[in-house]
Order: C-alpha cells, then structure tokens, then sequence
C-alpha cells in the first residue's frame, strides 16, 4: 500500500511540477500557479507514509528547481543539479508541513481550514524570505514570479512585498484542492452546485480582494511626469570572449562604436551593462582617459556597470559608475553589495573549489546603497542601483529606496547563460522591485533583457531586433515617467518592510499549535 501511495504521489508530483514550471518565465502560463500545487495536495488528503511525503517532496522539487534553472548548465553542471537539489530541501519541508496539517481539517469547519490554508500558505512565505540569507542567499524565482505579466494581481505587492502574491497562489490551491476532494472524493454537493464550496469561495475572495487593490491604486489619468530618455547599448560580448586578453581591445573599440551608433538617438543619458569594459574604470587610468574622451565626444553622460581595482590592496568591486561631460568620472558610484558564490568569490568553507567564472581575483561588497545623483539639464533624479542578479533581492531595492532612490538601474549581463530564458527570467525580478517600491526600473543588459518597467509592474519597453528577439548586438531609447503620486511618497512595503513574512511565520505557528491541540 505504501508503495502504490508512492507512486500515485509521484505521479501527482511530475504534474506538479509541470504546471509550476510552466508558470515560471520564460514559458508564461501564469494561470498554471493556481493549480500547481492540487495535485500534490489531493494525494496528501490519502495520507501517505512519511517515507513517501519526502521522496515524492524532493523529486518534485529537484526535478521542477532542474528545469527552472536549466539555463545554469551552461556555467556549471555539479551547480545546477547541487542548487537544484538544495531548493528541493525547502519545497520537501514544506509538503511535510503540509502532509501533517491536512491529515486533520477535512472534518473541522470553514475557519479552521481557512486557518490550516492560511499556516500552509504563510510557511511557504517563510522559507521563501529565508532563501534571501540562507547558503548565501537564493531568492530566485519565488511563486510570484509567475504573475510578473499580471499586473491586477501584483498590487498587493506595495504593501506585503512579493510574498503577498505568493501567500495567495498557496492559499488559492488548497482551496481549490479542498473544493475538488469534496466534490469528487467525498461527493458532498449537488451535480451543478458541487463546486461552488465555501472553501472555493474562500479562495476567490482572495483574488478578489486583489483586483479591488488593483483598481483602488489605479493613478489619476494624465497623472505622469517625465524623468528622462535613455539609450541603451547592448554590445553583446560572449562572455568566453569578453575577457581573452588578445581580444580586450577588440571588445572595448566594438562597445565604443556601438555607443557612437546608438548617441545619435535623442536622449539624455546612455546606458551601459554590467562591467562594460575590458579593464576597471577605477584602477585603470588608460581606460579612465579613454572614457572621458568618449563622453566629450557624443556631449552625454554614461550611467555603466564597470569594475574597480584597487591597486594598493589588490581588491577588485563590481558596481555603476557615471561619467559625465566636462567633470569626467563622478565622485558617486554604488557598489554591489550581494556578491555571486563561486562566480565573484569563493566562500570560505570552500576555498579549494576554483570559481566558476573566469574573472581575475575575488570580489567584495559594498556595504551602502551608493545613490548616484544624475543632473539632466534642469531635472535631477537619485537612481538606486542593482547590478547582476541583485534585483531578485527583495531588501537590497527597498533599502535604496527608503533612502532616496527614484528610479532603479539594473547593469547585467545574462550573456553566461545562453538564449534560454534566462533573462526573460532574470528580468521578471524587476518587475516584482517596481511595484514593491513604486519605483520605475530600467534595465540594461549585455544581449538582453533592456527595457523599462513602470512603478505598477507594466513593462513599457523592452530592446528587440527585427525577428522579435531580446538577443542582439544594437541599441535603443525610451522614456521613463514616474507617476506623480509615487514621486513624493514611499510605498508602504519601503517603509515598513518585510512586516508580511513575520505575520506569515505567525499564521504557521498559529495553526501548528491549534492543529496540535485538536488532535
């Protein structure tokens, strides 16, 4: 029986994944998030052996963590599976959880399964806010990422973070779970009112409740101020090639044409990727010149990604830079505060295993926010940067933004990782930070993902060539506009944080201890 259990869970499980995967960027079925997660959860109503929960509760997760982060493959194999094995931990404590409190609700009434679902949903929160810290910190691809196209449902974001809509897309499958075993399995209902349950209701209440969000924020019409146009240069260097060093000054003359092409656009500010440039921009005083020169040249200031040296210590930073006409480079700069693993540096316990990427020496962080204030004709505006894989870091966005930021700068460069996804997925985070903080985002990517994204999640532009594709050599501008309303205020999430991972851990601990009681 115990095996038979076994396999109908995984079955139930490949299905799981399946649907959660296809919710996920790049395959944009977001629809399937609200159903992912049934299938699992019916067969948990059986009650299978604790041996099956945590068999079936990894293989769902390494082979879903897999697929999502297929694109990893093409840095490191051991990573991908290791990464993808690590994740899978979370997700299986989670289904345990789960497995122990559904046991027990089929019989108790409305608030205690509202209750159960609310636990569930609030400990999945958890473990997703702690992959932020845990082994160095793995946010990637929360639940809510699948909603990154829909803006009705992301609102909620401004106030509880992200894991609002993650809390709802859990709350919403147990329900809908618990509305189908009642129909099918325990038969309770009319033929043509069975699925029409309290606890069906429960759910759509739910979403409900964030499509009022979503028309109660909705801004004034004619409500935009302009902040300014940027051009973006996507000189797509393979990264295998962007540091031979034969082929440095190659590179560096390729991203300088590209910048003069893309200057004659009308804009106000050029923007370049994550380490633009062959050699630091700090440590270098060759390439400093060089830069200087070329900014004289086209009479605009560069806002780049770049790295620094520094040629006492040795130590190298990854961060933005901005060089203006006239002034050269700014006395401000940001850099990165949330360093790549085994990418930008070894962790200790580690220290025998060689990185990753092929970047001389080890990185380290920043420890500020490094505003960058950029002085455009008339207007000003502070621009909070992110460089790398930074915008999946719900706290870094917000902590500039709480400190002045209006408008994110994303420098990247998904080019490691082939033409997959990756940074179609990548760029999803972006959208998460943009309604969280209010805060437009605008991206710049070495062969893609460029574009914007206003402060309510819609994104307004993004770099394509003719055939459609975000993978290219070129450029483009666009303008960026904040809504007035957000230009004088914080959002409730930047002010007051990650309030709705401790009411989350609470609603766990709340149903743990009742179910506990009960039984």
């Amino acid at each position: 029986m115990i095996l038979n259990f076994k396999y109908w869970g995984l079955f139930c499980g490949i299905l799981t994944a399946l649907l959660w995967v296809l919710s996920i960027p790049p395959f944009d079925f977001p629809e399937a998030a609200y159903i992912a997660f049934v299938p699992l959860f019916l067969w948990l109503y059986t009650k299978p052996a604790q041996q099956s929960v945590w068999i079936v509760g990894l293989a769902t997760g390494w082979l879903s963590w897999f697929v999502i982060l297929i694109w990893l493959r093409h840095v490191t194999w051991f990573g991908t599976i290791a990464l993808s094995g690590v994740l899978a931990l979370f997700f299986a404590s989670w289904l345990y959880l789960g497995s122990s409190l559904l046991h027990h609700i089929e019989k108790r009434n409305i608030l205690l399964r509202a209750l159960c679902f609310a636990g569930l949903a609030g400990a999945w929160v958890v473990l997703e806010w702690s992959r932020t810290w845990f082994l160095w910190g793995f946010p990637w691809a929360p639940l809510s990422l699948s909603q990154w196209q829909r803006p009705v449902v992301l609102q909620i974001a401004a106030w509880t973070g992200a894991y609002g809509v993650s809390f709802l897309i859990v709350f919403f499958n147990l329900c809908l779970a618990q509305t189908l075993r009642q129909r099918f399995v325990q038969k309770k209902g009319a033929l043509w009112m069975g699925f029409f349950s309290s606890d069906l209701y429960l759910g759509l209440s739910a979403l409900f409740f964030c499509i009022y969000v979503f028309f109660y924020s909705l801004p004034a019409r004619d409500s935009t101020d302009e902040i300014l146009t940027a051009a973006v240069v996507q000189p797509y260097i393979l990264p295998d090639l962007k540091w031979e060093i034969d082929r440095n000054l190659e590179n560096l003359e390729a991203l300088e044409r590209q910048t003069l092409f893309v200057s004659t656009l009308e804009s106000d500010i050029i923007l370049w990727p994550e380490s633009a440039t062959p050699w630091p921009i700090i440590g270098s005083q060759q390439i400093r010149i060089r830069l200087e020169r070329l900014v004289n040249e086209i009479n605009k200031p560069i806002l780049m990604g770049n790295i620094s040296e520094d040629t006492k210590t040795g130590e190298w930073s990854n961060g933005t830079f901005l060089v203006e006409p006239e002034s050269g480079l700014s006395e401000q700069f940001y850099t990165k505060r949330e360093l790549v693993p085994f990418g930008e540096y070894v962790p200790h316990p580690f220290g025998f295993i060689r990185k990753v990427v092929p970047l001389n020496g080890s990185f380290v962080p920043g420890d500020n926010v490094g505003l960058i204030d950029l002085e455009l004709g008339m207007s000003s505006t502070r621009v909070g940067s992110l460089v790398c894989y930074e915008d999946a870091f719900p706290a870094l966005a917000r902590e500039s933004a709480s400190k002045g930021a209006k408008l994110f700068f994303v420098a990247t460069n998904d080019a490691w990782y082939g033409e997959e996804g990756a940074a179609e997925q990548h760029a999803a985070h972006s959208v998460l930070r943009a309604v969280e903080n209010r805060r437009p985002v605008i991206r710049a990517g070495n062969g893609g993902w460029s574009g914007w994204i206003d402060s309510y999640g819609t994104v307004r532009d993004v770099l394509v060539d003719s055939d459609g594709s975000i993978y290219f050599r070129g450029g483009g501008a666009f303008t960026i506009f904040q809504y007035k309303e957000w230009a004088r205020q914080q959002s409730y999430y930047t002010r007051h944080g990650d309030w709705f991972v401790s009411a989350s851990a609470g609603l766990a601990l709340a149903a743990l201890v009742l179910f506990r009681k009960l039984n």
